[in-house]
C-alpha cells in the first residue's frame, strides 16, 4: 500500500504545503481539513467543539443583525430589497452549516488517504510542480480576496456617510458571508489545479515520447512538433521523470504506469466532486442572489426609488455594482479554471492520435497507448455540481440567463 511505503513522505509533505496559502484563512471558520496523523480523539472533539461554536456564533449574529433591521432599519428600504436581503441572510447560514458537514465529513482520515493517492501519482511521475501550484493559486487569491476587500471597504465607508456607520456595520455582516464563499470557491480552485498540473505532466511525458521516436512518413506536416501550433511548448521533464528515466524509450510497462495513474486521477476528482459538488451548487446559487439584489439596488438608486443619503446616486451604485462585479469574477474564476483542466484532457487524446497515426510503433507500444486513449476517452474529468451541472463555460450562460431573468421581473415591480 502507498500508506506504508515511507518513499512518498516527502511528496505528501510537498503536497499538503501548497494548501499552506489557503488554509489560515479556512481554519478561521472551521472550514480546513486536518491531517490523520493529528487525529487524535481529544483533537476530534475539539473540531466538533469548535464547528458548533463557529455555527452557533454566525448564527446568533444573524438572528440580532435580522431583528434590528426588522425594527430600525427596513422602513427606509423598498420591499423587493427588503425580500432578497432576508433571503441572502438565511440562505447563508445555511450553505454555511452544509460548507462545515462536508468538510468535517471528507477531512481528517479521508483527506489524508486522498493525499495519499497524489503520492502515489508523484512518485510515479518523479516531478515537482508543487511551487507553480502554490503560486498559481496564491495570483488567484490576491486577486479575488483583493477585489472583495476594496469593494466592501469602499461599500462601507460609502453607506455609512450616506445612512450612518451603525447601519452599515448591521449590513457588513454580508460582507464575512461573501468571503466564506469566496475562500469555498478558492479551495475547489486549489483541487481543480492539483488536477490540472497532473494532466499536463502526462500529456508532456507522451509529447516528449512523440518528439523523440521514429516517424512512419516523411510526407504529411508534423503538427505537434510546429513550434507556432497548439501542441508545442517547452517541457523539461525528460531529465526529470522517475521511473520513466528516458521518456525516448519508454515501454509498454511505462505507458501502463500513465494509465494507472490517469485512472487514479479520476478517484481523485470523484473525492472533490463529493466533497464540493453541493457545497458549489449552493455557493453559486448564493452568488446569483447577490448578483441580482445588488443590481436590483444598484438600479432603484440610480432611478432614485431608493433613499441612500446622498444628493447624487453615483457613488452607492458604484460600490454596490462593485460587489455584483465580485461575485462575477469568483464564478467565472472557478469555471475558467475547471476549462483549463478539461483542456489538458483533450489534449492527451489528440497527442495519442498523433503518436499512434505519425509515430512507428511496436505492437505492444500500439496496444498500450490505445488502451490509454480508451480510458482517457471513457472516462473523462469532469467537475459537477451535485451530479446536477457540469462546471464549464455552458453554466456561464445559463447563470447569465437566470441573472437576467430575475434582475428584470424585480425591475417591474418599480
Amino acid at each position: 500500500m502507498v500508506s506504508s511505503d515511507i518513499k512518498y513522505r516527502n511528496y505528501m509533505h510537498d503536497i499538503y504545503n501548497t494548501f499552506s496559502p489557503l488554509n489560515w484563512l479556512l481554519e478561521i471558520f472551521s472550514l480546513d481539513c486536518i491531517r490523520s496523523e493529528d487525529n487524535k480523539k481529544s483533537k476530534s472533539y475539539w473540531v466538533v467543539f469548535r464547528n458548533v461554536l463557529t455555527a452557533s456564533f454566525l448564527t446568533g449574529v444573524n438572528i440580532y443583525t435580522l431583528y434590528y433591521k426588522f425594527n430600525w432599519l427596513y422602513s427606509n428600504l423598498v420591499t423587493s430589497v427588503i425580500y432578497t436581503d432576508v433571503l441572502q441572510m438565511v440562505y447563508d447560514i445555511f450553505q454555511y452549516i452544509v460548507d462545515l458537514y462536508f468538510a468535517h465529513k471528507y477531512g481528517s482520515d479521508v483527506f489524508h488517504e486522498y493525499v495519499l493517492h497524489y503520492a502515489y501519482i508523484d512518485g510515479t511521475f518523479g516531478t515537482e510542480y508543487y511551487s507553480s501550484v502554490k503560486k498559481r493559486i496564491t495570483k488567484v487569491m490576491i486577486f479575488i480576496i483583493s477585489m472583495w476587500g476594496s469593494s466592501n471597504l469602499c461599500d462601507f465607508l460609502i453607506w455609512g456617510n450616506g445612512l450612518g456607520f451603525l447601519a452599515a456595520s448591521v449590513f457588513s455582516v454580508a460582507y464575512v458571508y461573501m468571503l466564506i464563499k469566496i475562500l469555498t470557491n478558492l479551495h475547489v480552485t486549489l483541487h481543480v489545479l492539483q488536477i490540472e498540473s497532473r494532466l499536463r505532466v502526462i500529456g508532456d511525458l507522451i509529447q516528449d515520447y512523440y518528439c523523440g521516436s521514429v516517424s512512419c512518413t516523411a510526407r504529411i506536416e508534423d503538427a505537434v512538433i510546429k513550434k507556432n501550433w497548439f501542441y508545442y511548448h517547452k517541457t523539461k521533464l525528460s531529465s526529470q521523470v522517475h521511473p520513466v528515466t528516458n521518456v525516448c524509450h519508454q515501454d509498454s510497462s511505462d505507458v501502463k504506469r500513465l494509465s494507472r495513474c490517469y485512472l487514479l486521477l479520476t478517484e481523485q476528482v470523484y473525492f472533490i466532486n463529493r466533497m464540493f459538488g453541493l457545497r458549489i451548487l449552493l455557493n453559486c446559487l448564493s452568488l446569483l442572489i447577490d448578483m441580482v439584489r445588488f443590481t436590483n439596488l444598484t438600479v432603484r438608486i440610480l432611478l432614485g426609488t431608493q433613499h441612500t443619503g446622498y444628493t447624487q446616486a453615483f457613488f452607492p451604485s458604484i460600490s454596490t455594482f462593485w460587489r455584483s462585479l465580485t461575485c462575477i469574477i469568483v464564478i467565472v474564476s472557478l469555471v475558467n479554471h475547471c476549462e483549463d483542466t478539461y483542456r489538458q484532457r483533450e489534449r492527451i487524446i489528440a497527442l495519442i492520435q498523433h503518436l499512434v497515426m505519425n509515430r512507428t510503433l511496436d505492437e505492444k507500444m500500439l496496444a498500450a497507448y490505445i488502451e490509454l486513449r480508451g480510458l482517457v476517452q471513457s472516462q473523462p474529468i469532469n467537475f459537477h455540481m451535485a451530479h446536477l451541472m457540469r462546471i464549464d463555460y455552458p453554466l456561464l450562460i445559463s447563470i447569465t440567463s437566470l441573472f437576467v431573468t430575475y434582475t428584470i421581473i424585480l425591475i417591474q415591480s418599480i
